[in-house]
């Protein structure tokens, strides 16, 4: 049985459109003087993953309307966010929003406040947002409001590029693999002095989950599959199509292994080296495959590093440019305790202006695409909103433990305690 909250929602979104995007704005109903049970008023508390600081500037310059209700955000580890949300919901004390990772989504979906397609049609969505914020569609509604991703790309040291007589570097994993000879170096003692990249391990290899995720999509298998029928999901991690002897997936992981495999020409990289960034900072990393977000960091880290950014190395196949992306969007909990401020506040969130805004303030891509039309004189944003096109995400089960089934995956085979096919056949099973 709805909930009254569930229906005055759906009598009022129909009648108001918010922007180019959000067709539910209607919530607020400010037509009658007698009853003030749709104005929103009182705090809005949000909680969120995105730093303090930066989300304080973005909400103390946002417009947020009638004036009568204020956003008050507080600051969570992603890591603490589900058990954070279990224990406030125990204690009745919980958020009205929440911004988070497409990451979490399926750790914390069940609390959420799912919009009907009564309301925010699913052609309006995806006309609205780019292919991979489909992740937050469900069988009945929407999710969450996508408001930015957080694309794998590539950063490059242009010096070591210049100084092997490299006028472009490469932009396909095949073209990778040819140029690791002769972007890598070693000393008397064989020991890697200079590397072409970084993968091949997940001790020392940052986001290696992310970079076998992107490898993983790009192959065209989404890695865990949502039904929207039967509202269920099914790990395909281990799918052998058809016409296929093994699993494209199991040929992807022996490639990433391969860059640690010191008998094969790949060989770039071992447990022994620092970190991927940490290599790449100190300029004996030619490439390092990281987030959009980790510009800063670079930047900040070494101001004298000559570095650039291109997209994430493709299959060379003639398929669409695929990358992994985490993507940010806003929700409102189904246990909101101020639930008509929380979804005026949602509204006003992912209208727009304000995700452009917020876009600037965490130097991220929009995932509306018609904000992603406008020009970047940045190089390096210019690059991460063309990345933005290609992101897609999958429906991670935990994200803790999903990262210990990936490194237990590669271990396997860079261990020589089983091959590939069997290490995707078991990491299948387990996220199952």
């Amino acid at each position: 049985m709805k909930s009254t909250f569930q229906t005055i929602l759906l009598v009022v979104f129909g009648a108001v459109f918010v922007g180019a995007v959000l067709v539910f704005s209607g919530l607020i109903s400010f037509g009658s003087k007698k009853t003030d049970t749709t104005t929103p008023k009182g705090t809005v508390v949000l909680w969120g993953t995105a730093p303090q600081n930066e989300m304080r500037t973005y909400l103390d310059g946002m417009d947020i309307g009638s004036g009568e209700y204020s956003i008050n955000y507080v600051e969570h580890d992603p890591q603490n966010l589900k058990q954070d949300l279990i224990v406030a919901l125990a204690n009745n004390t919980p958020p009205d929003l929440i911004l988070f990772p497409s990451e979490y989504l399926s750790e914390i979906k069940d609390r959420l406040y799912t919009i009907p397609y009564a309301a925010y049609s699913e052609r309006t969505f995806r006309d609205t947002n780019i292919d991979g914020a489909q992740l937050y569609l469900s069988k009945d509604g929407v999710m969450a409001l996508p408001l930015l991703v957080d694309p794998l790309v590539v950063y490059y040291n242009k010096d070591l590029l210049a100084k092997a007589n490299f006028i472009i570097p490469p932009r396909t994993w095949t073209d990778l693999s040819t140029s690791v000879p002769l972007l890598s170096t070693k000393d008397i003692r064989n020991r890697l002095t200079q590397s072409a990249i970084g993968l091949g391990t997940s001790t020392n290899v940052r986001n290696f989950k992310d970079i076998l995720s992107a490898l993983f999509l790009q192959t065209g298998n989404s890695i865990v599959s949502y039904d929207a029928a039967r509202d269920t999901t099914e790990v395909v991690l281990g799918m052998i199509p058809a016409a296929a002897e093994r699993a494209p997936t199991a040929q992807v992981l022996d490639f990433y292994a391969s860059f640690s495999n010191t008998t094969n020409s790949n060989y770039s990289w071992n447990t022994a080296l620092p970190d991927t960034l940490a290599q790449f900072l100190a300029g004996k990393n030619v490439f390092y495959i990281g987030r959009a977000s980790e510009l800063f960091t670079i930047q900040a880290q070494n101001p004298n590093l000559n570095f650039d950014v291109m997209e994430l190395f493709q299959t060379g196949a003639d398929t669409r440019t695929v990358t992994y992306g985490s993507f940010l969007a806003v929700s409102m909990l189904k246990n909101a305790p101020n639930p008509v401020a929380a979804y005026a506040a949602a509204t006003v969130i992912a209208n727009p202006t304000n995700i452009d805004a917020l876009a600037k303030t965490l130097s991220l891509p929009p995932v509306q695409r018609s904000l992603l039309l406008a020009r970047q004189d940045n190089p390096y944003v210019s690059v991460f909103f063309k990345a933005a096109l290609s992101a897609f995400g999958w429906l991670d089960p935990s994200p803790n433990a999903s990262a210990n089934v990936f490194a237990n995956m590669v271990t396997a085979v860079t261990s020589g305690s089983g091959n590939a096919s069997s290490a995707v056949y078991e990491a299948s099973r387990e996220l199952q």
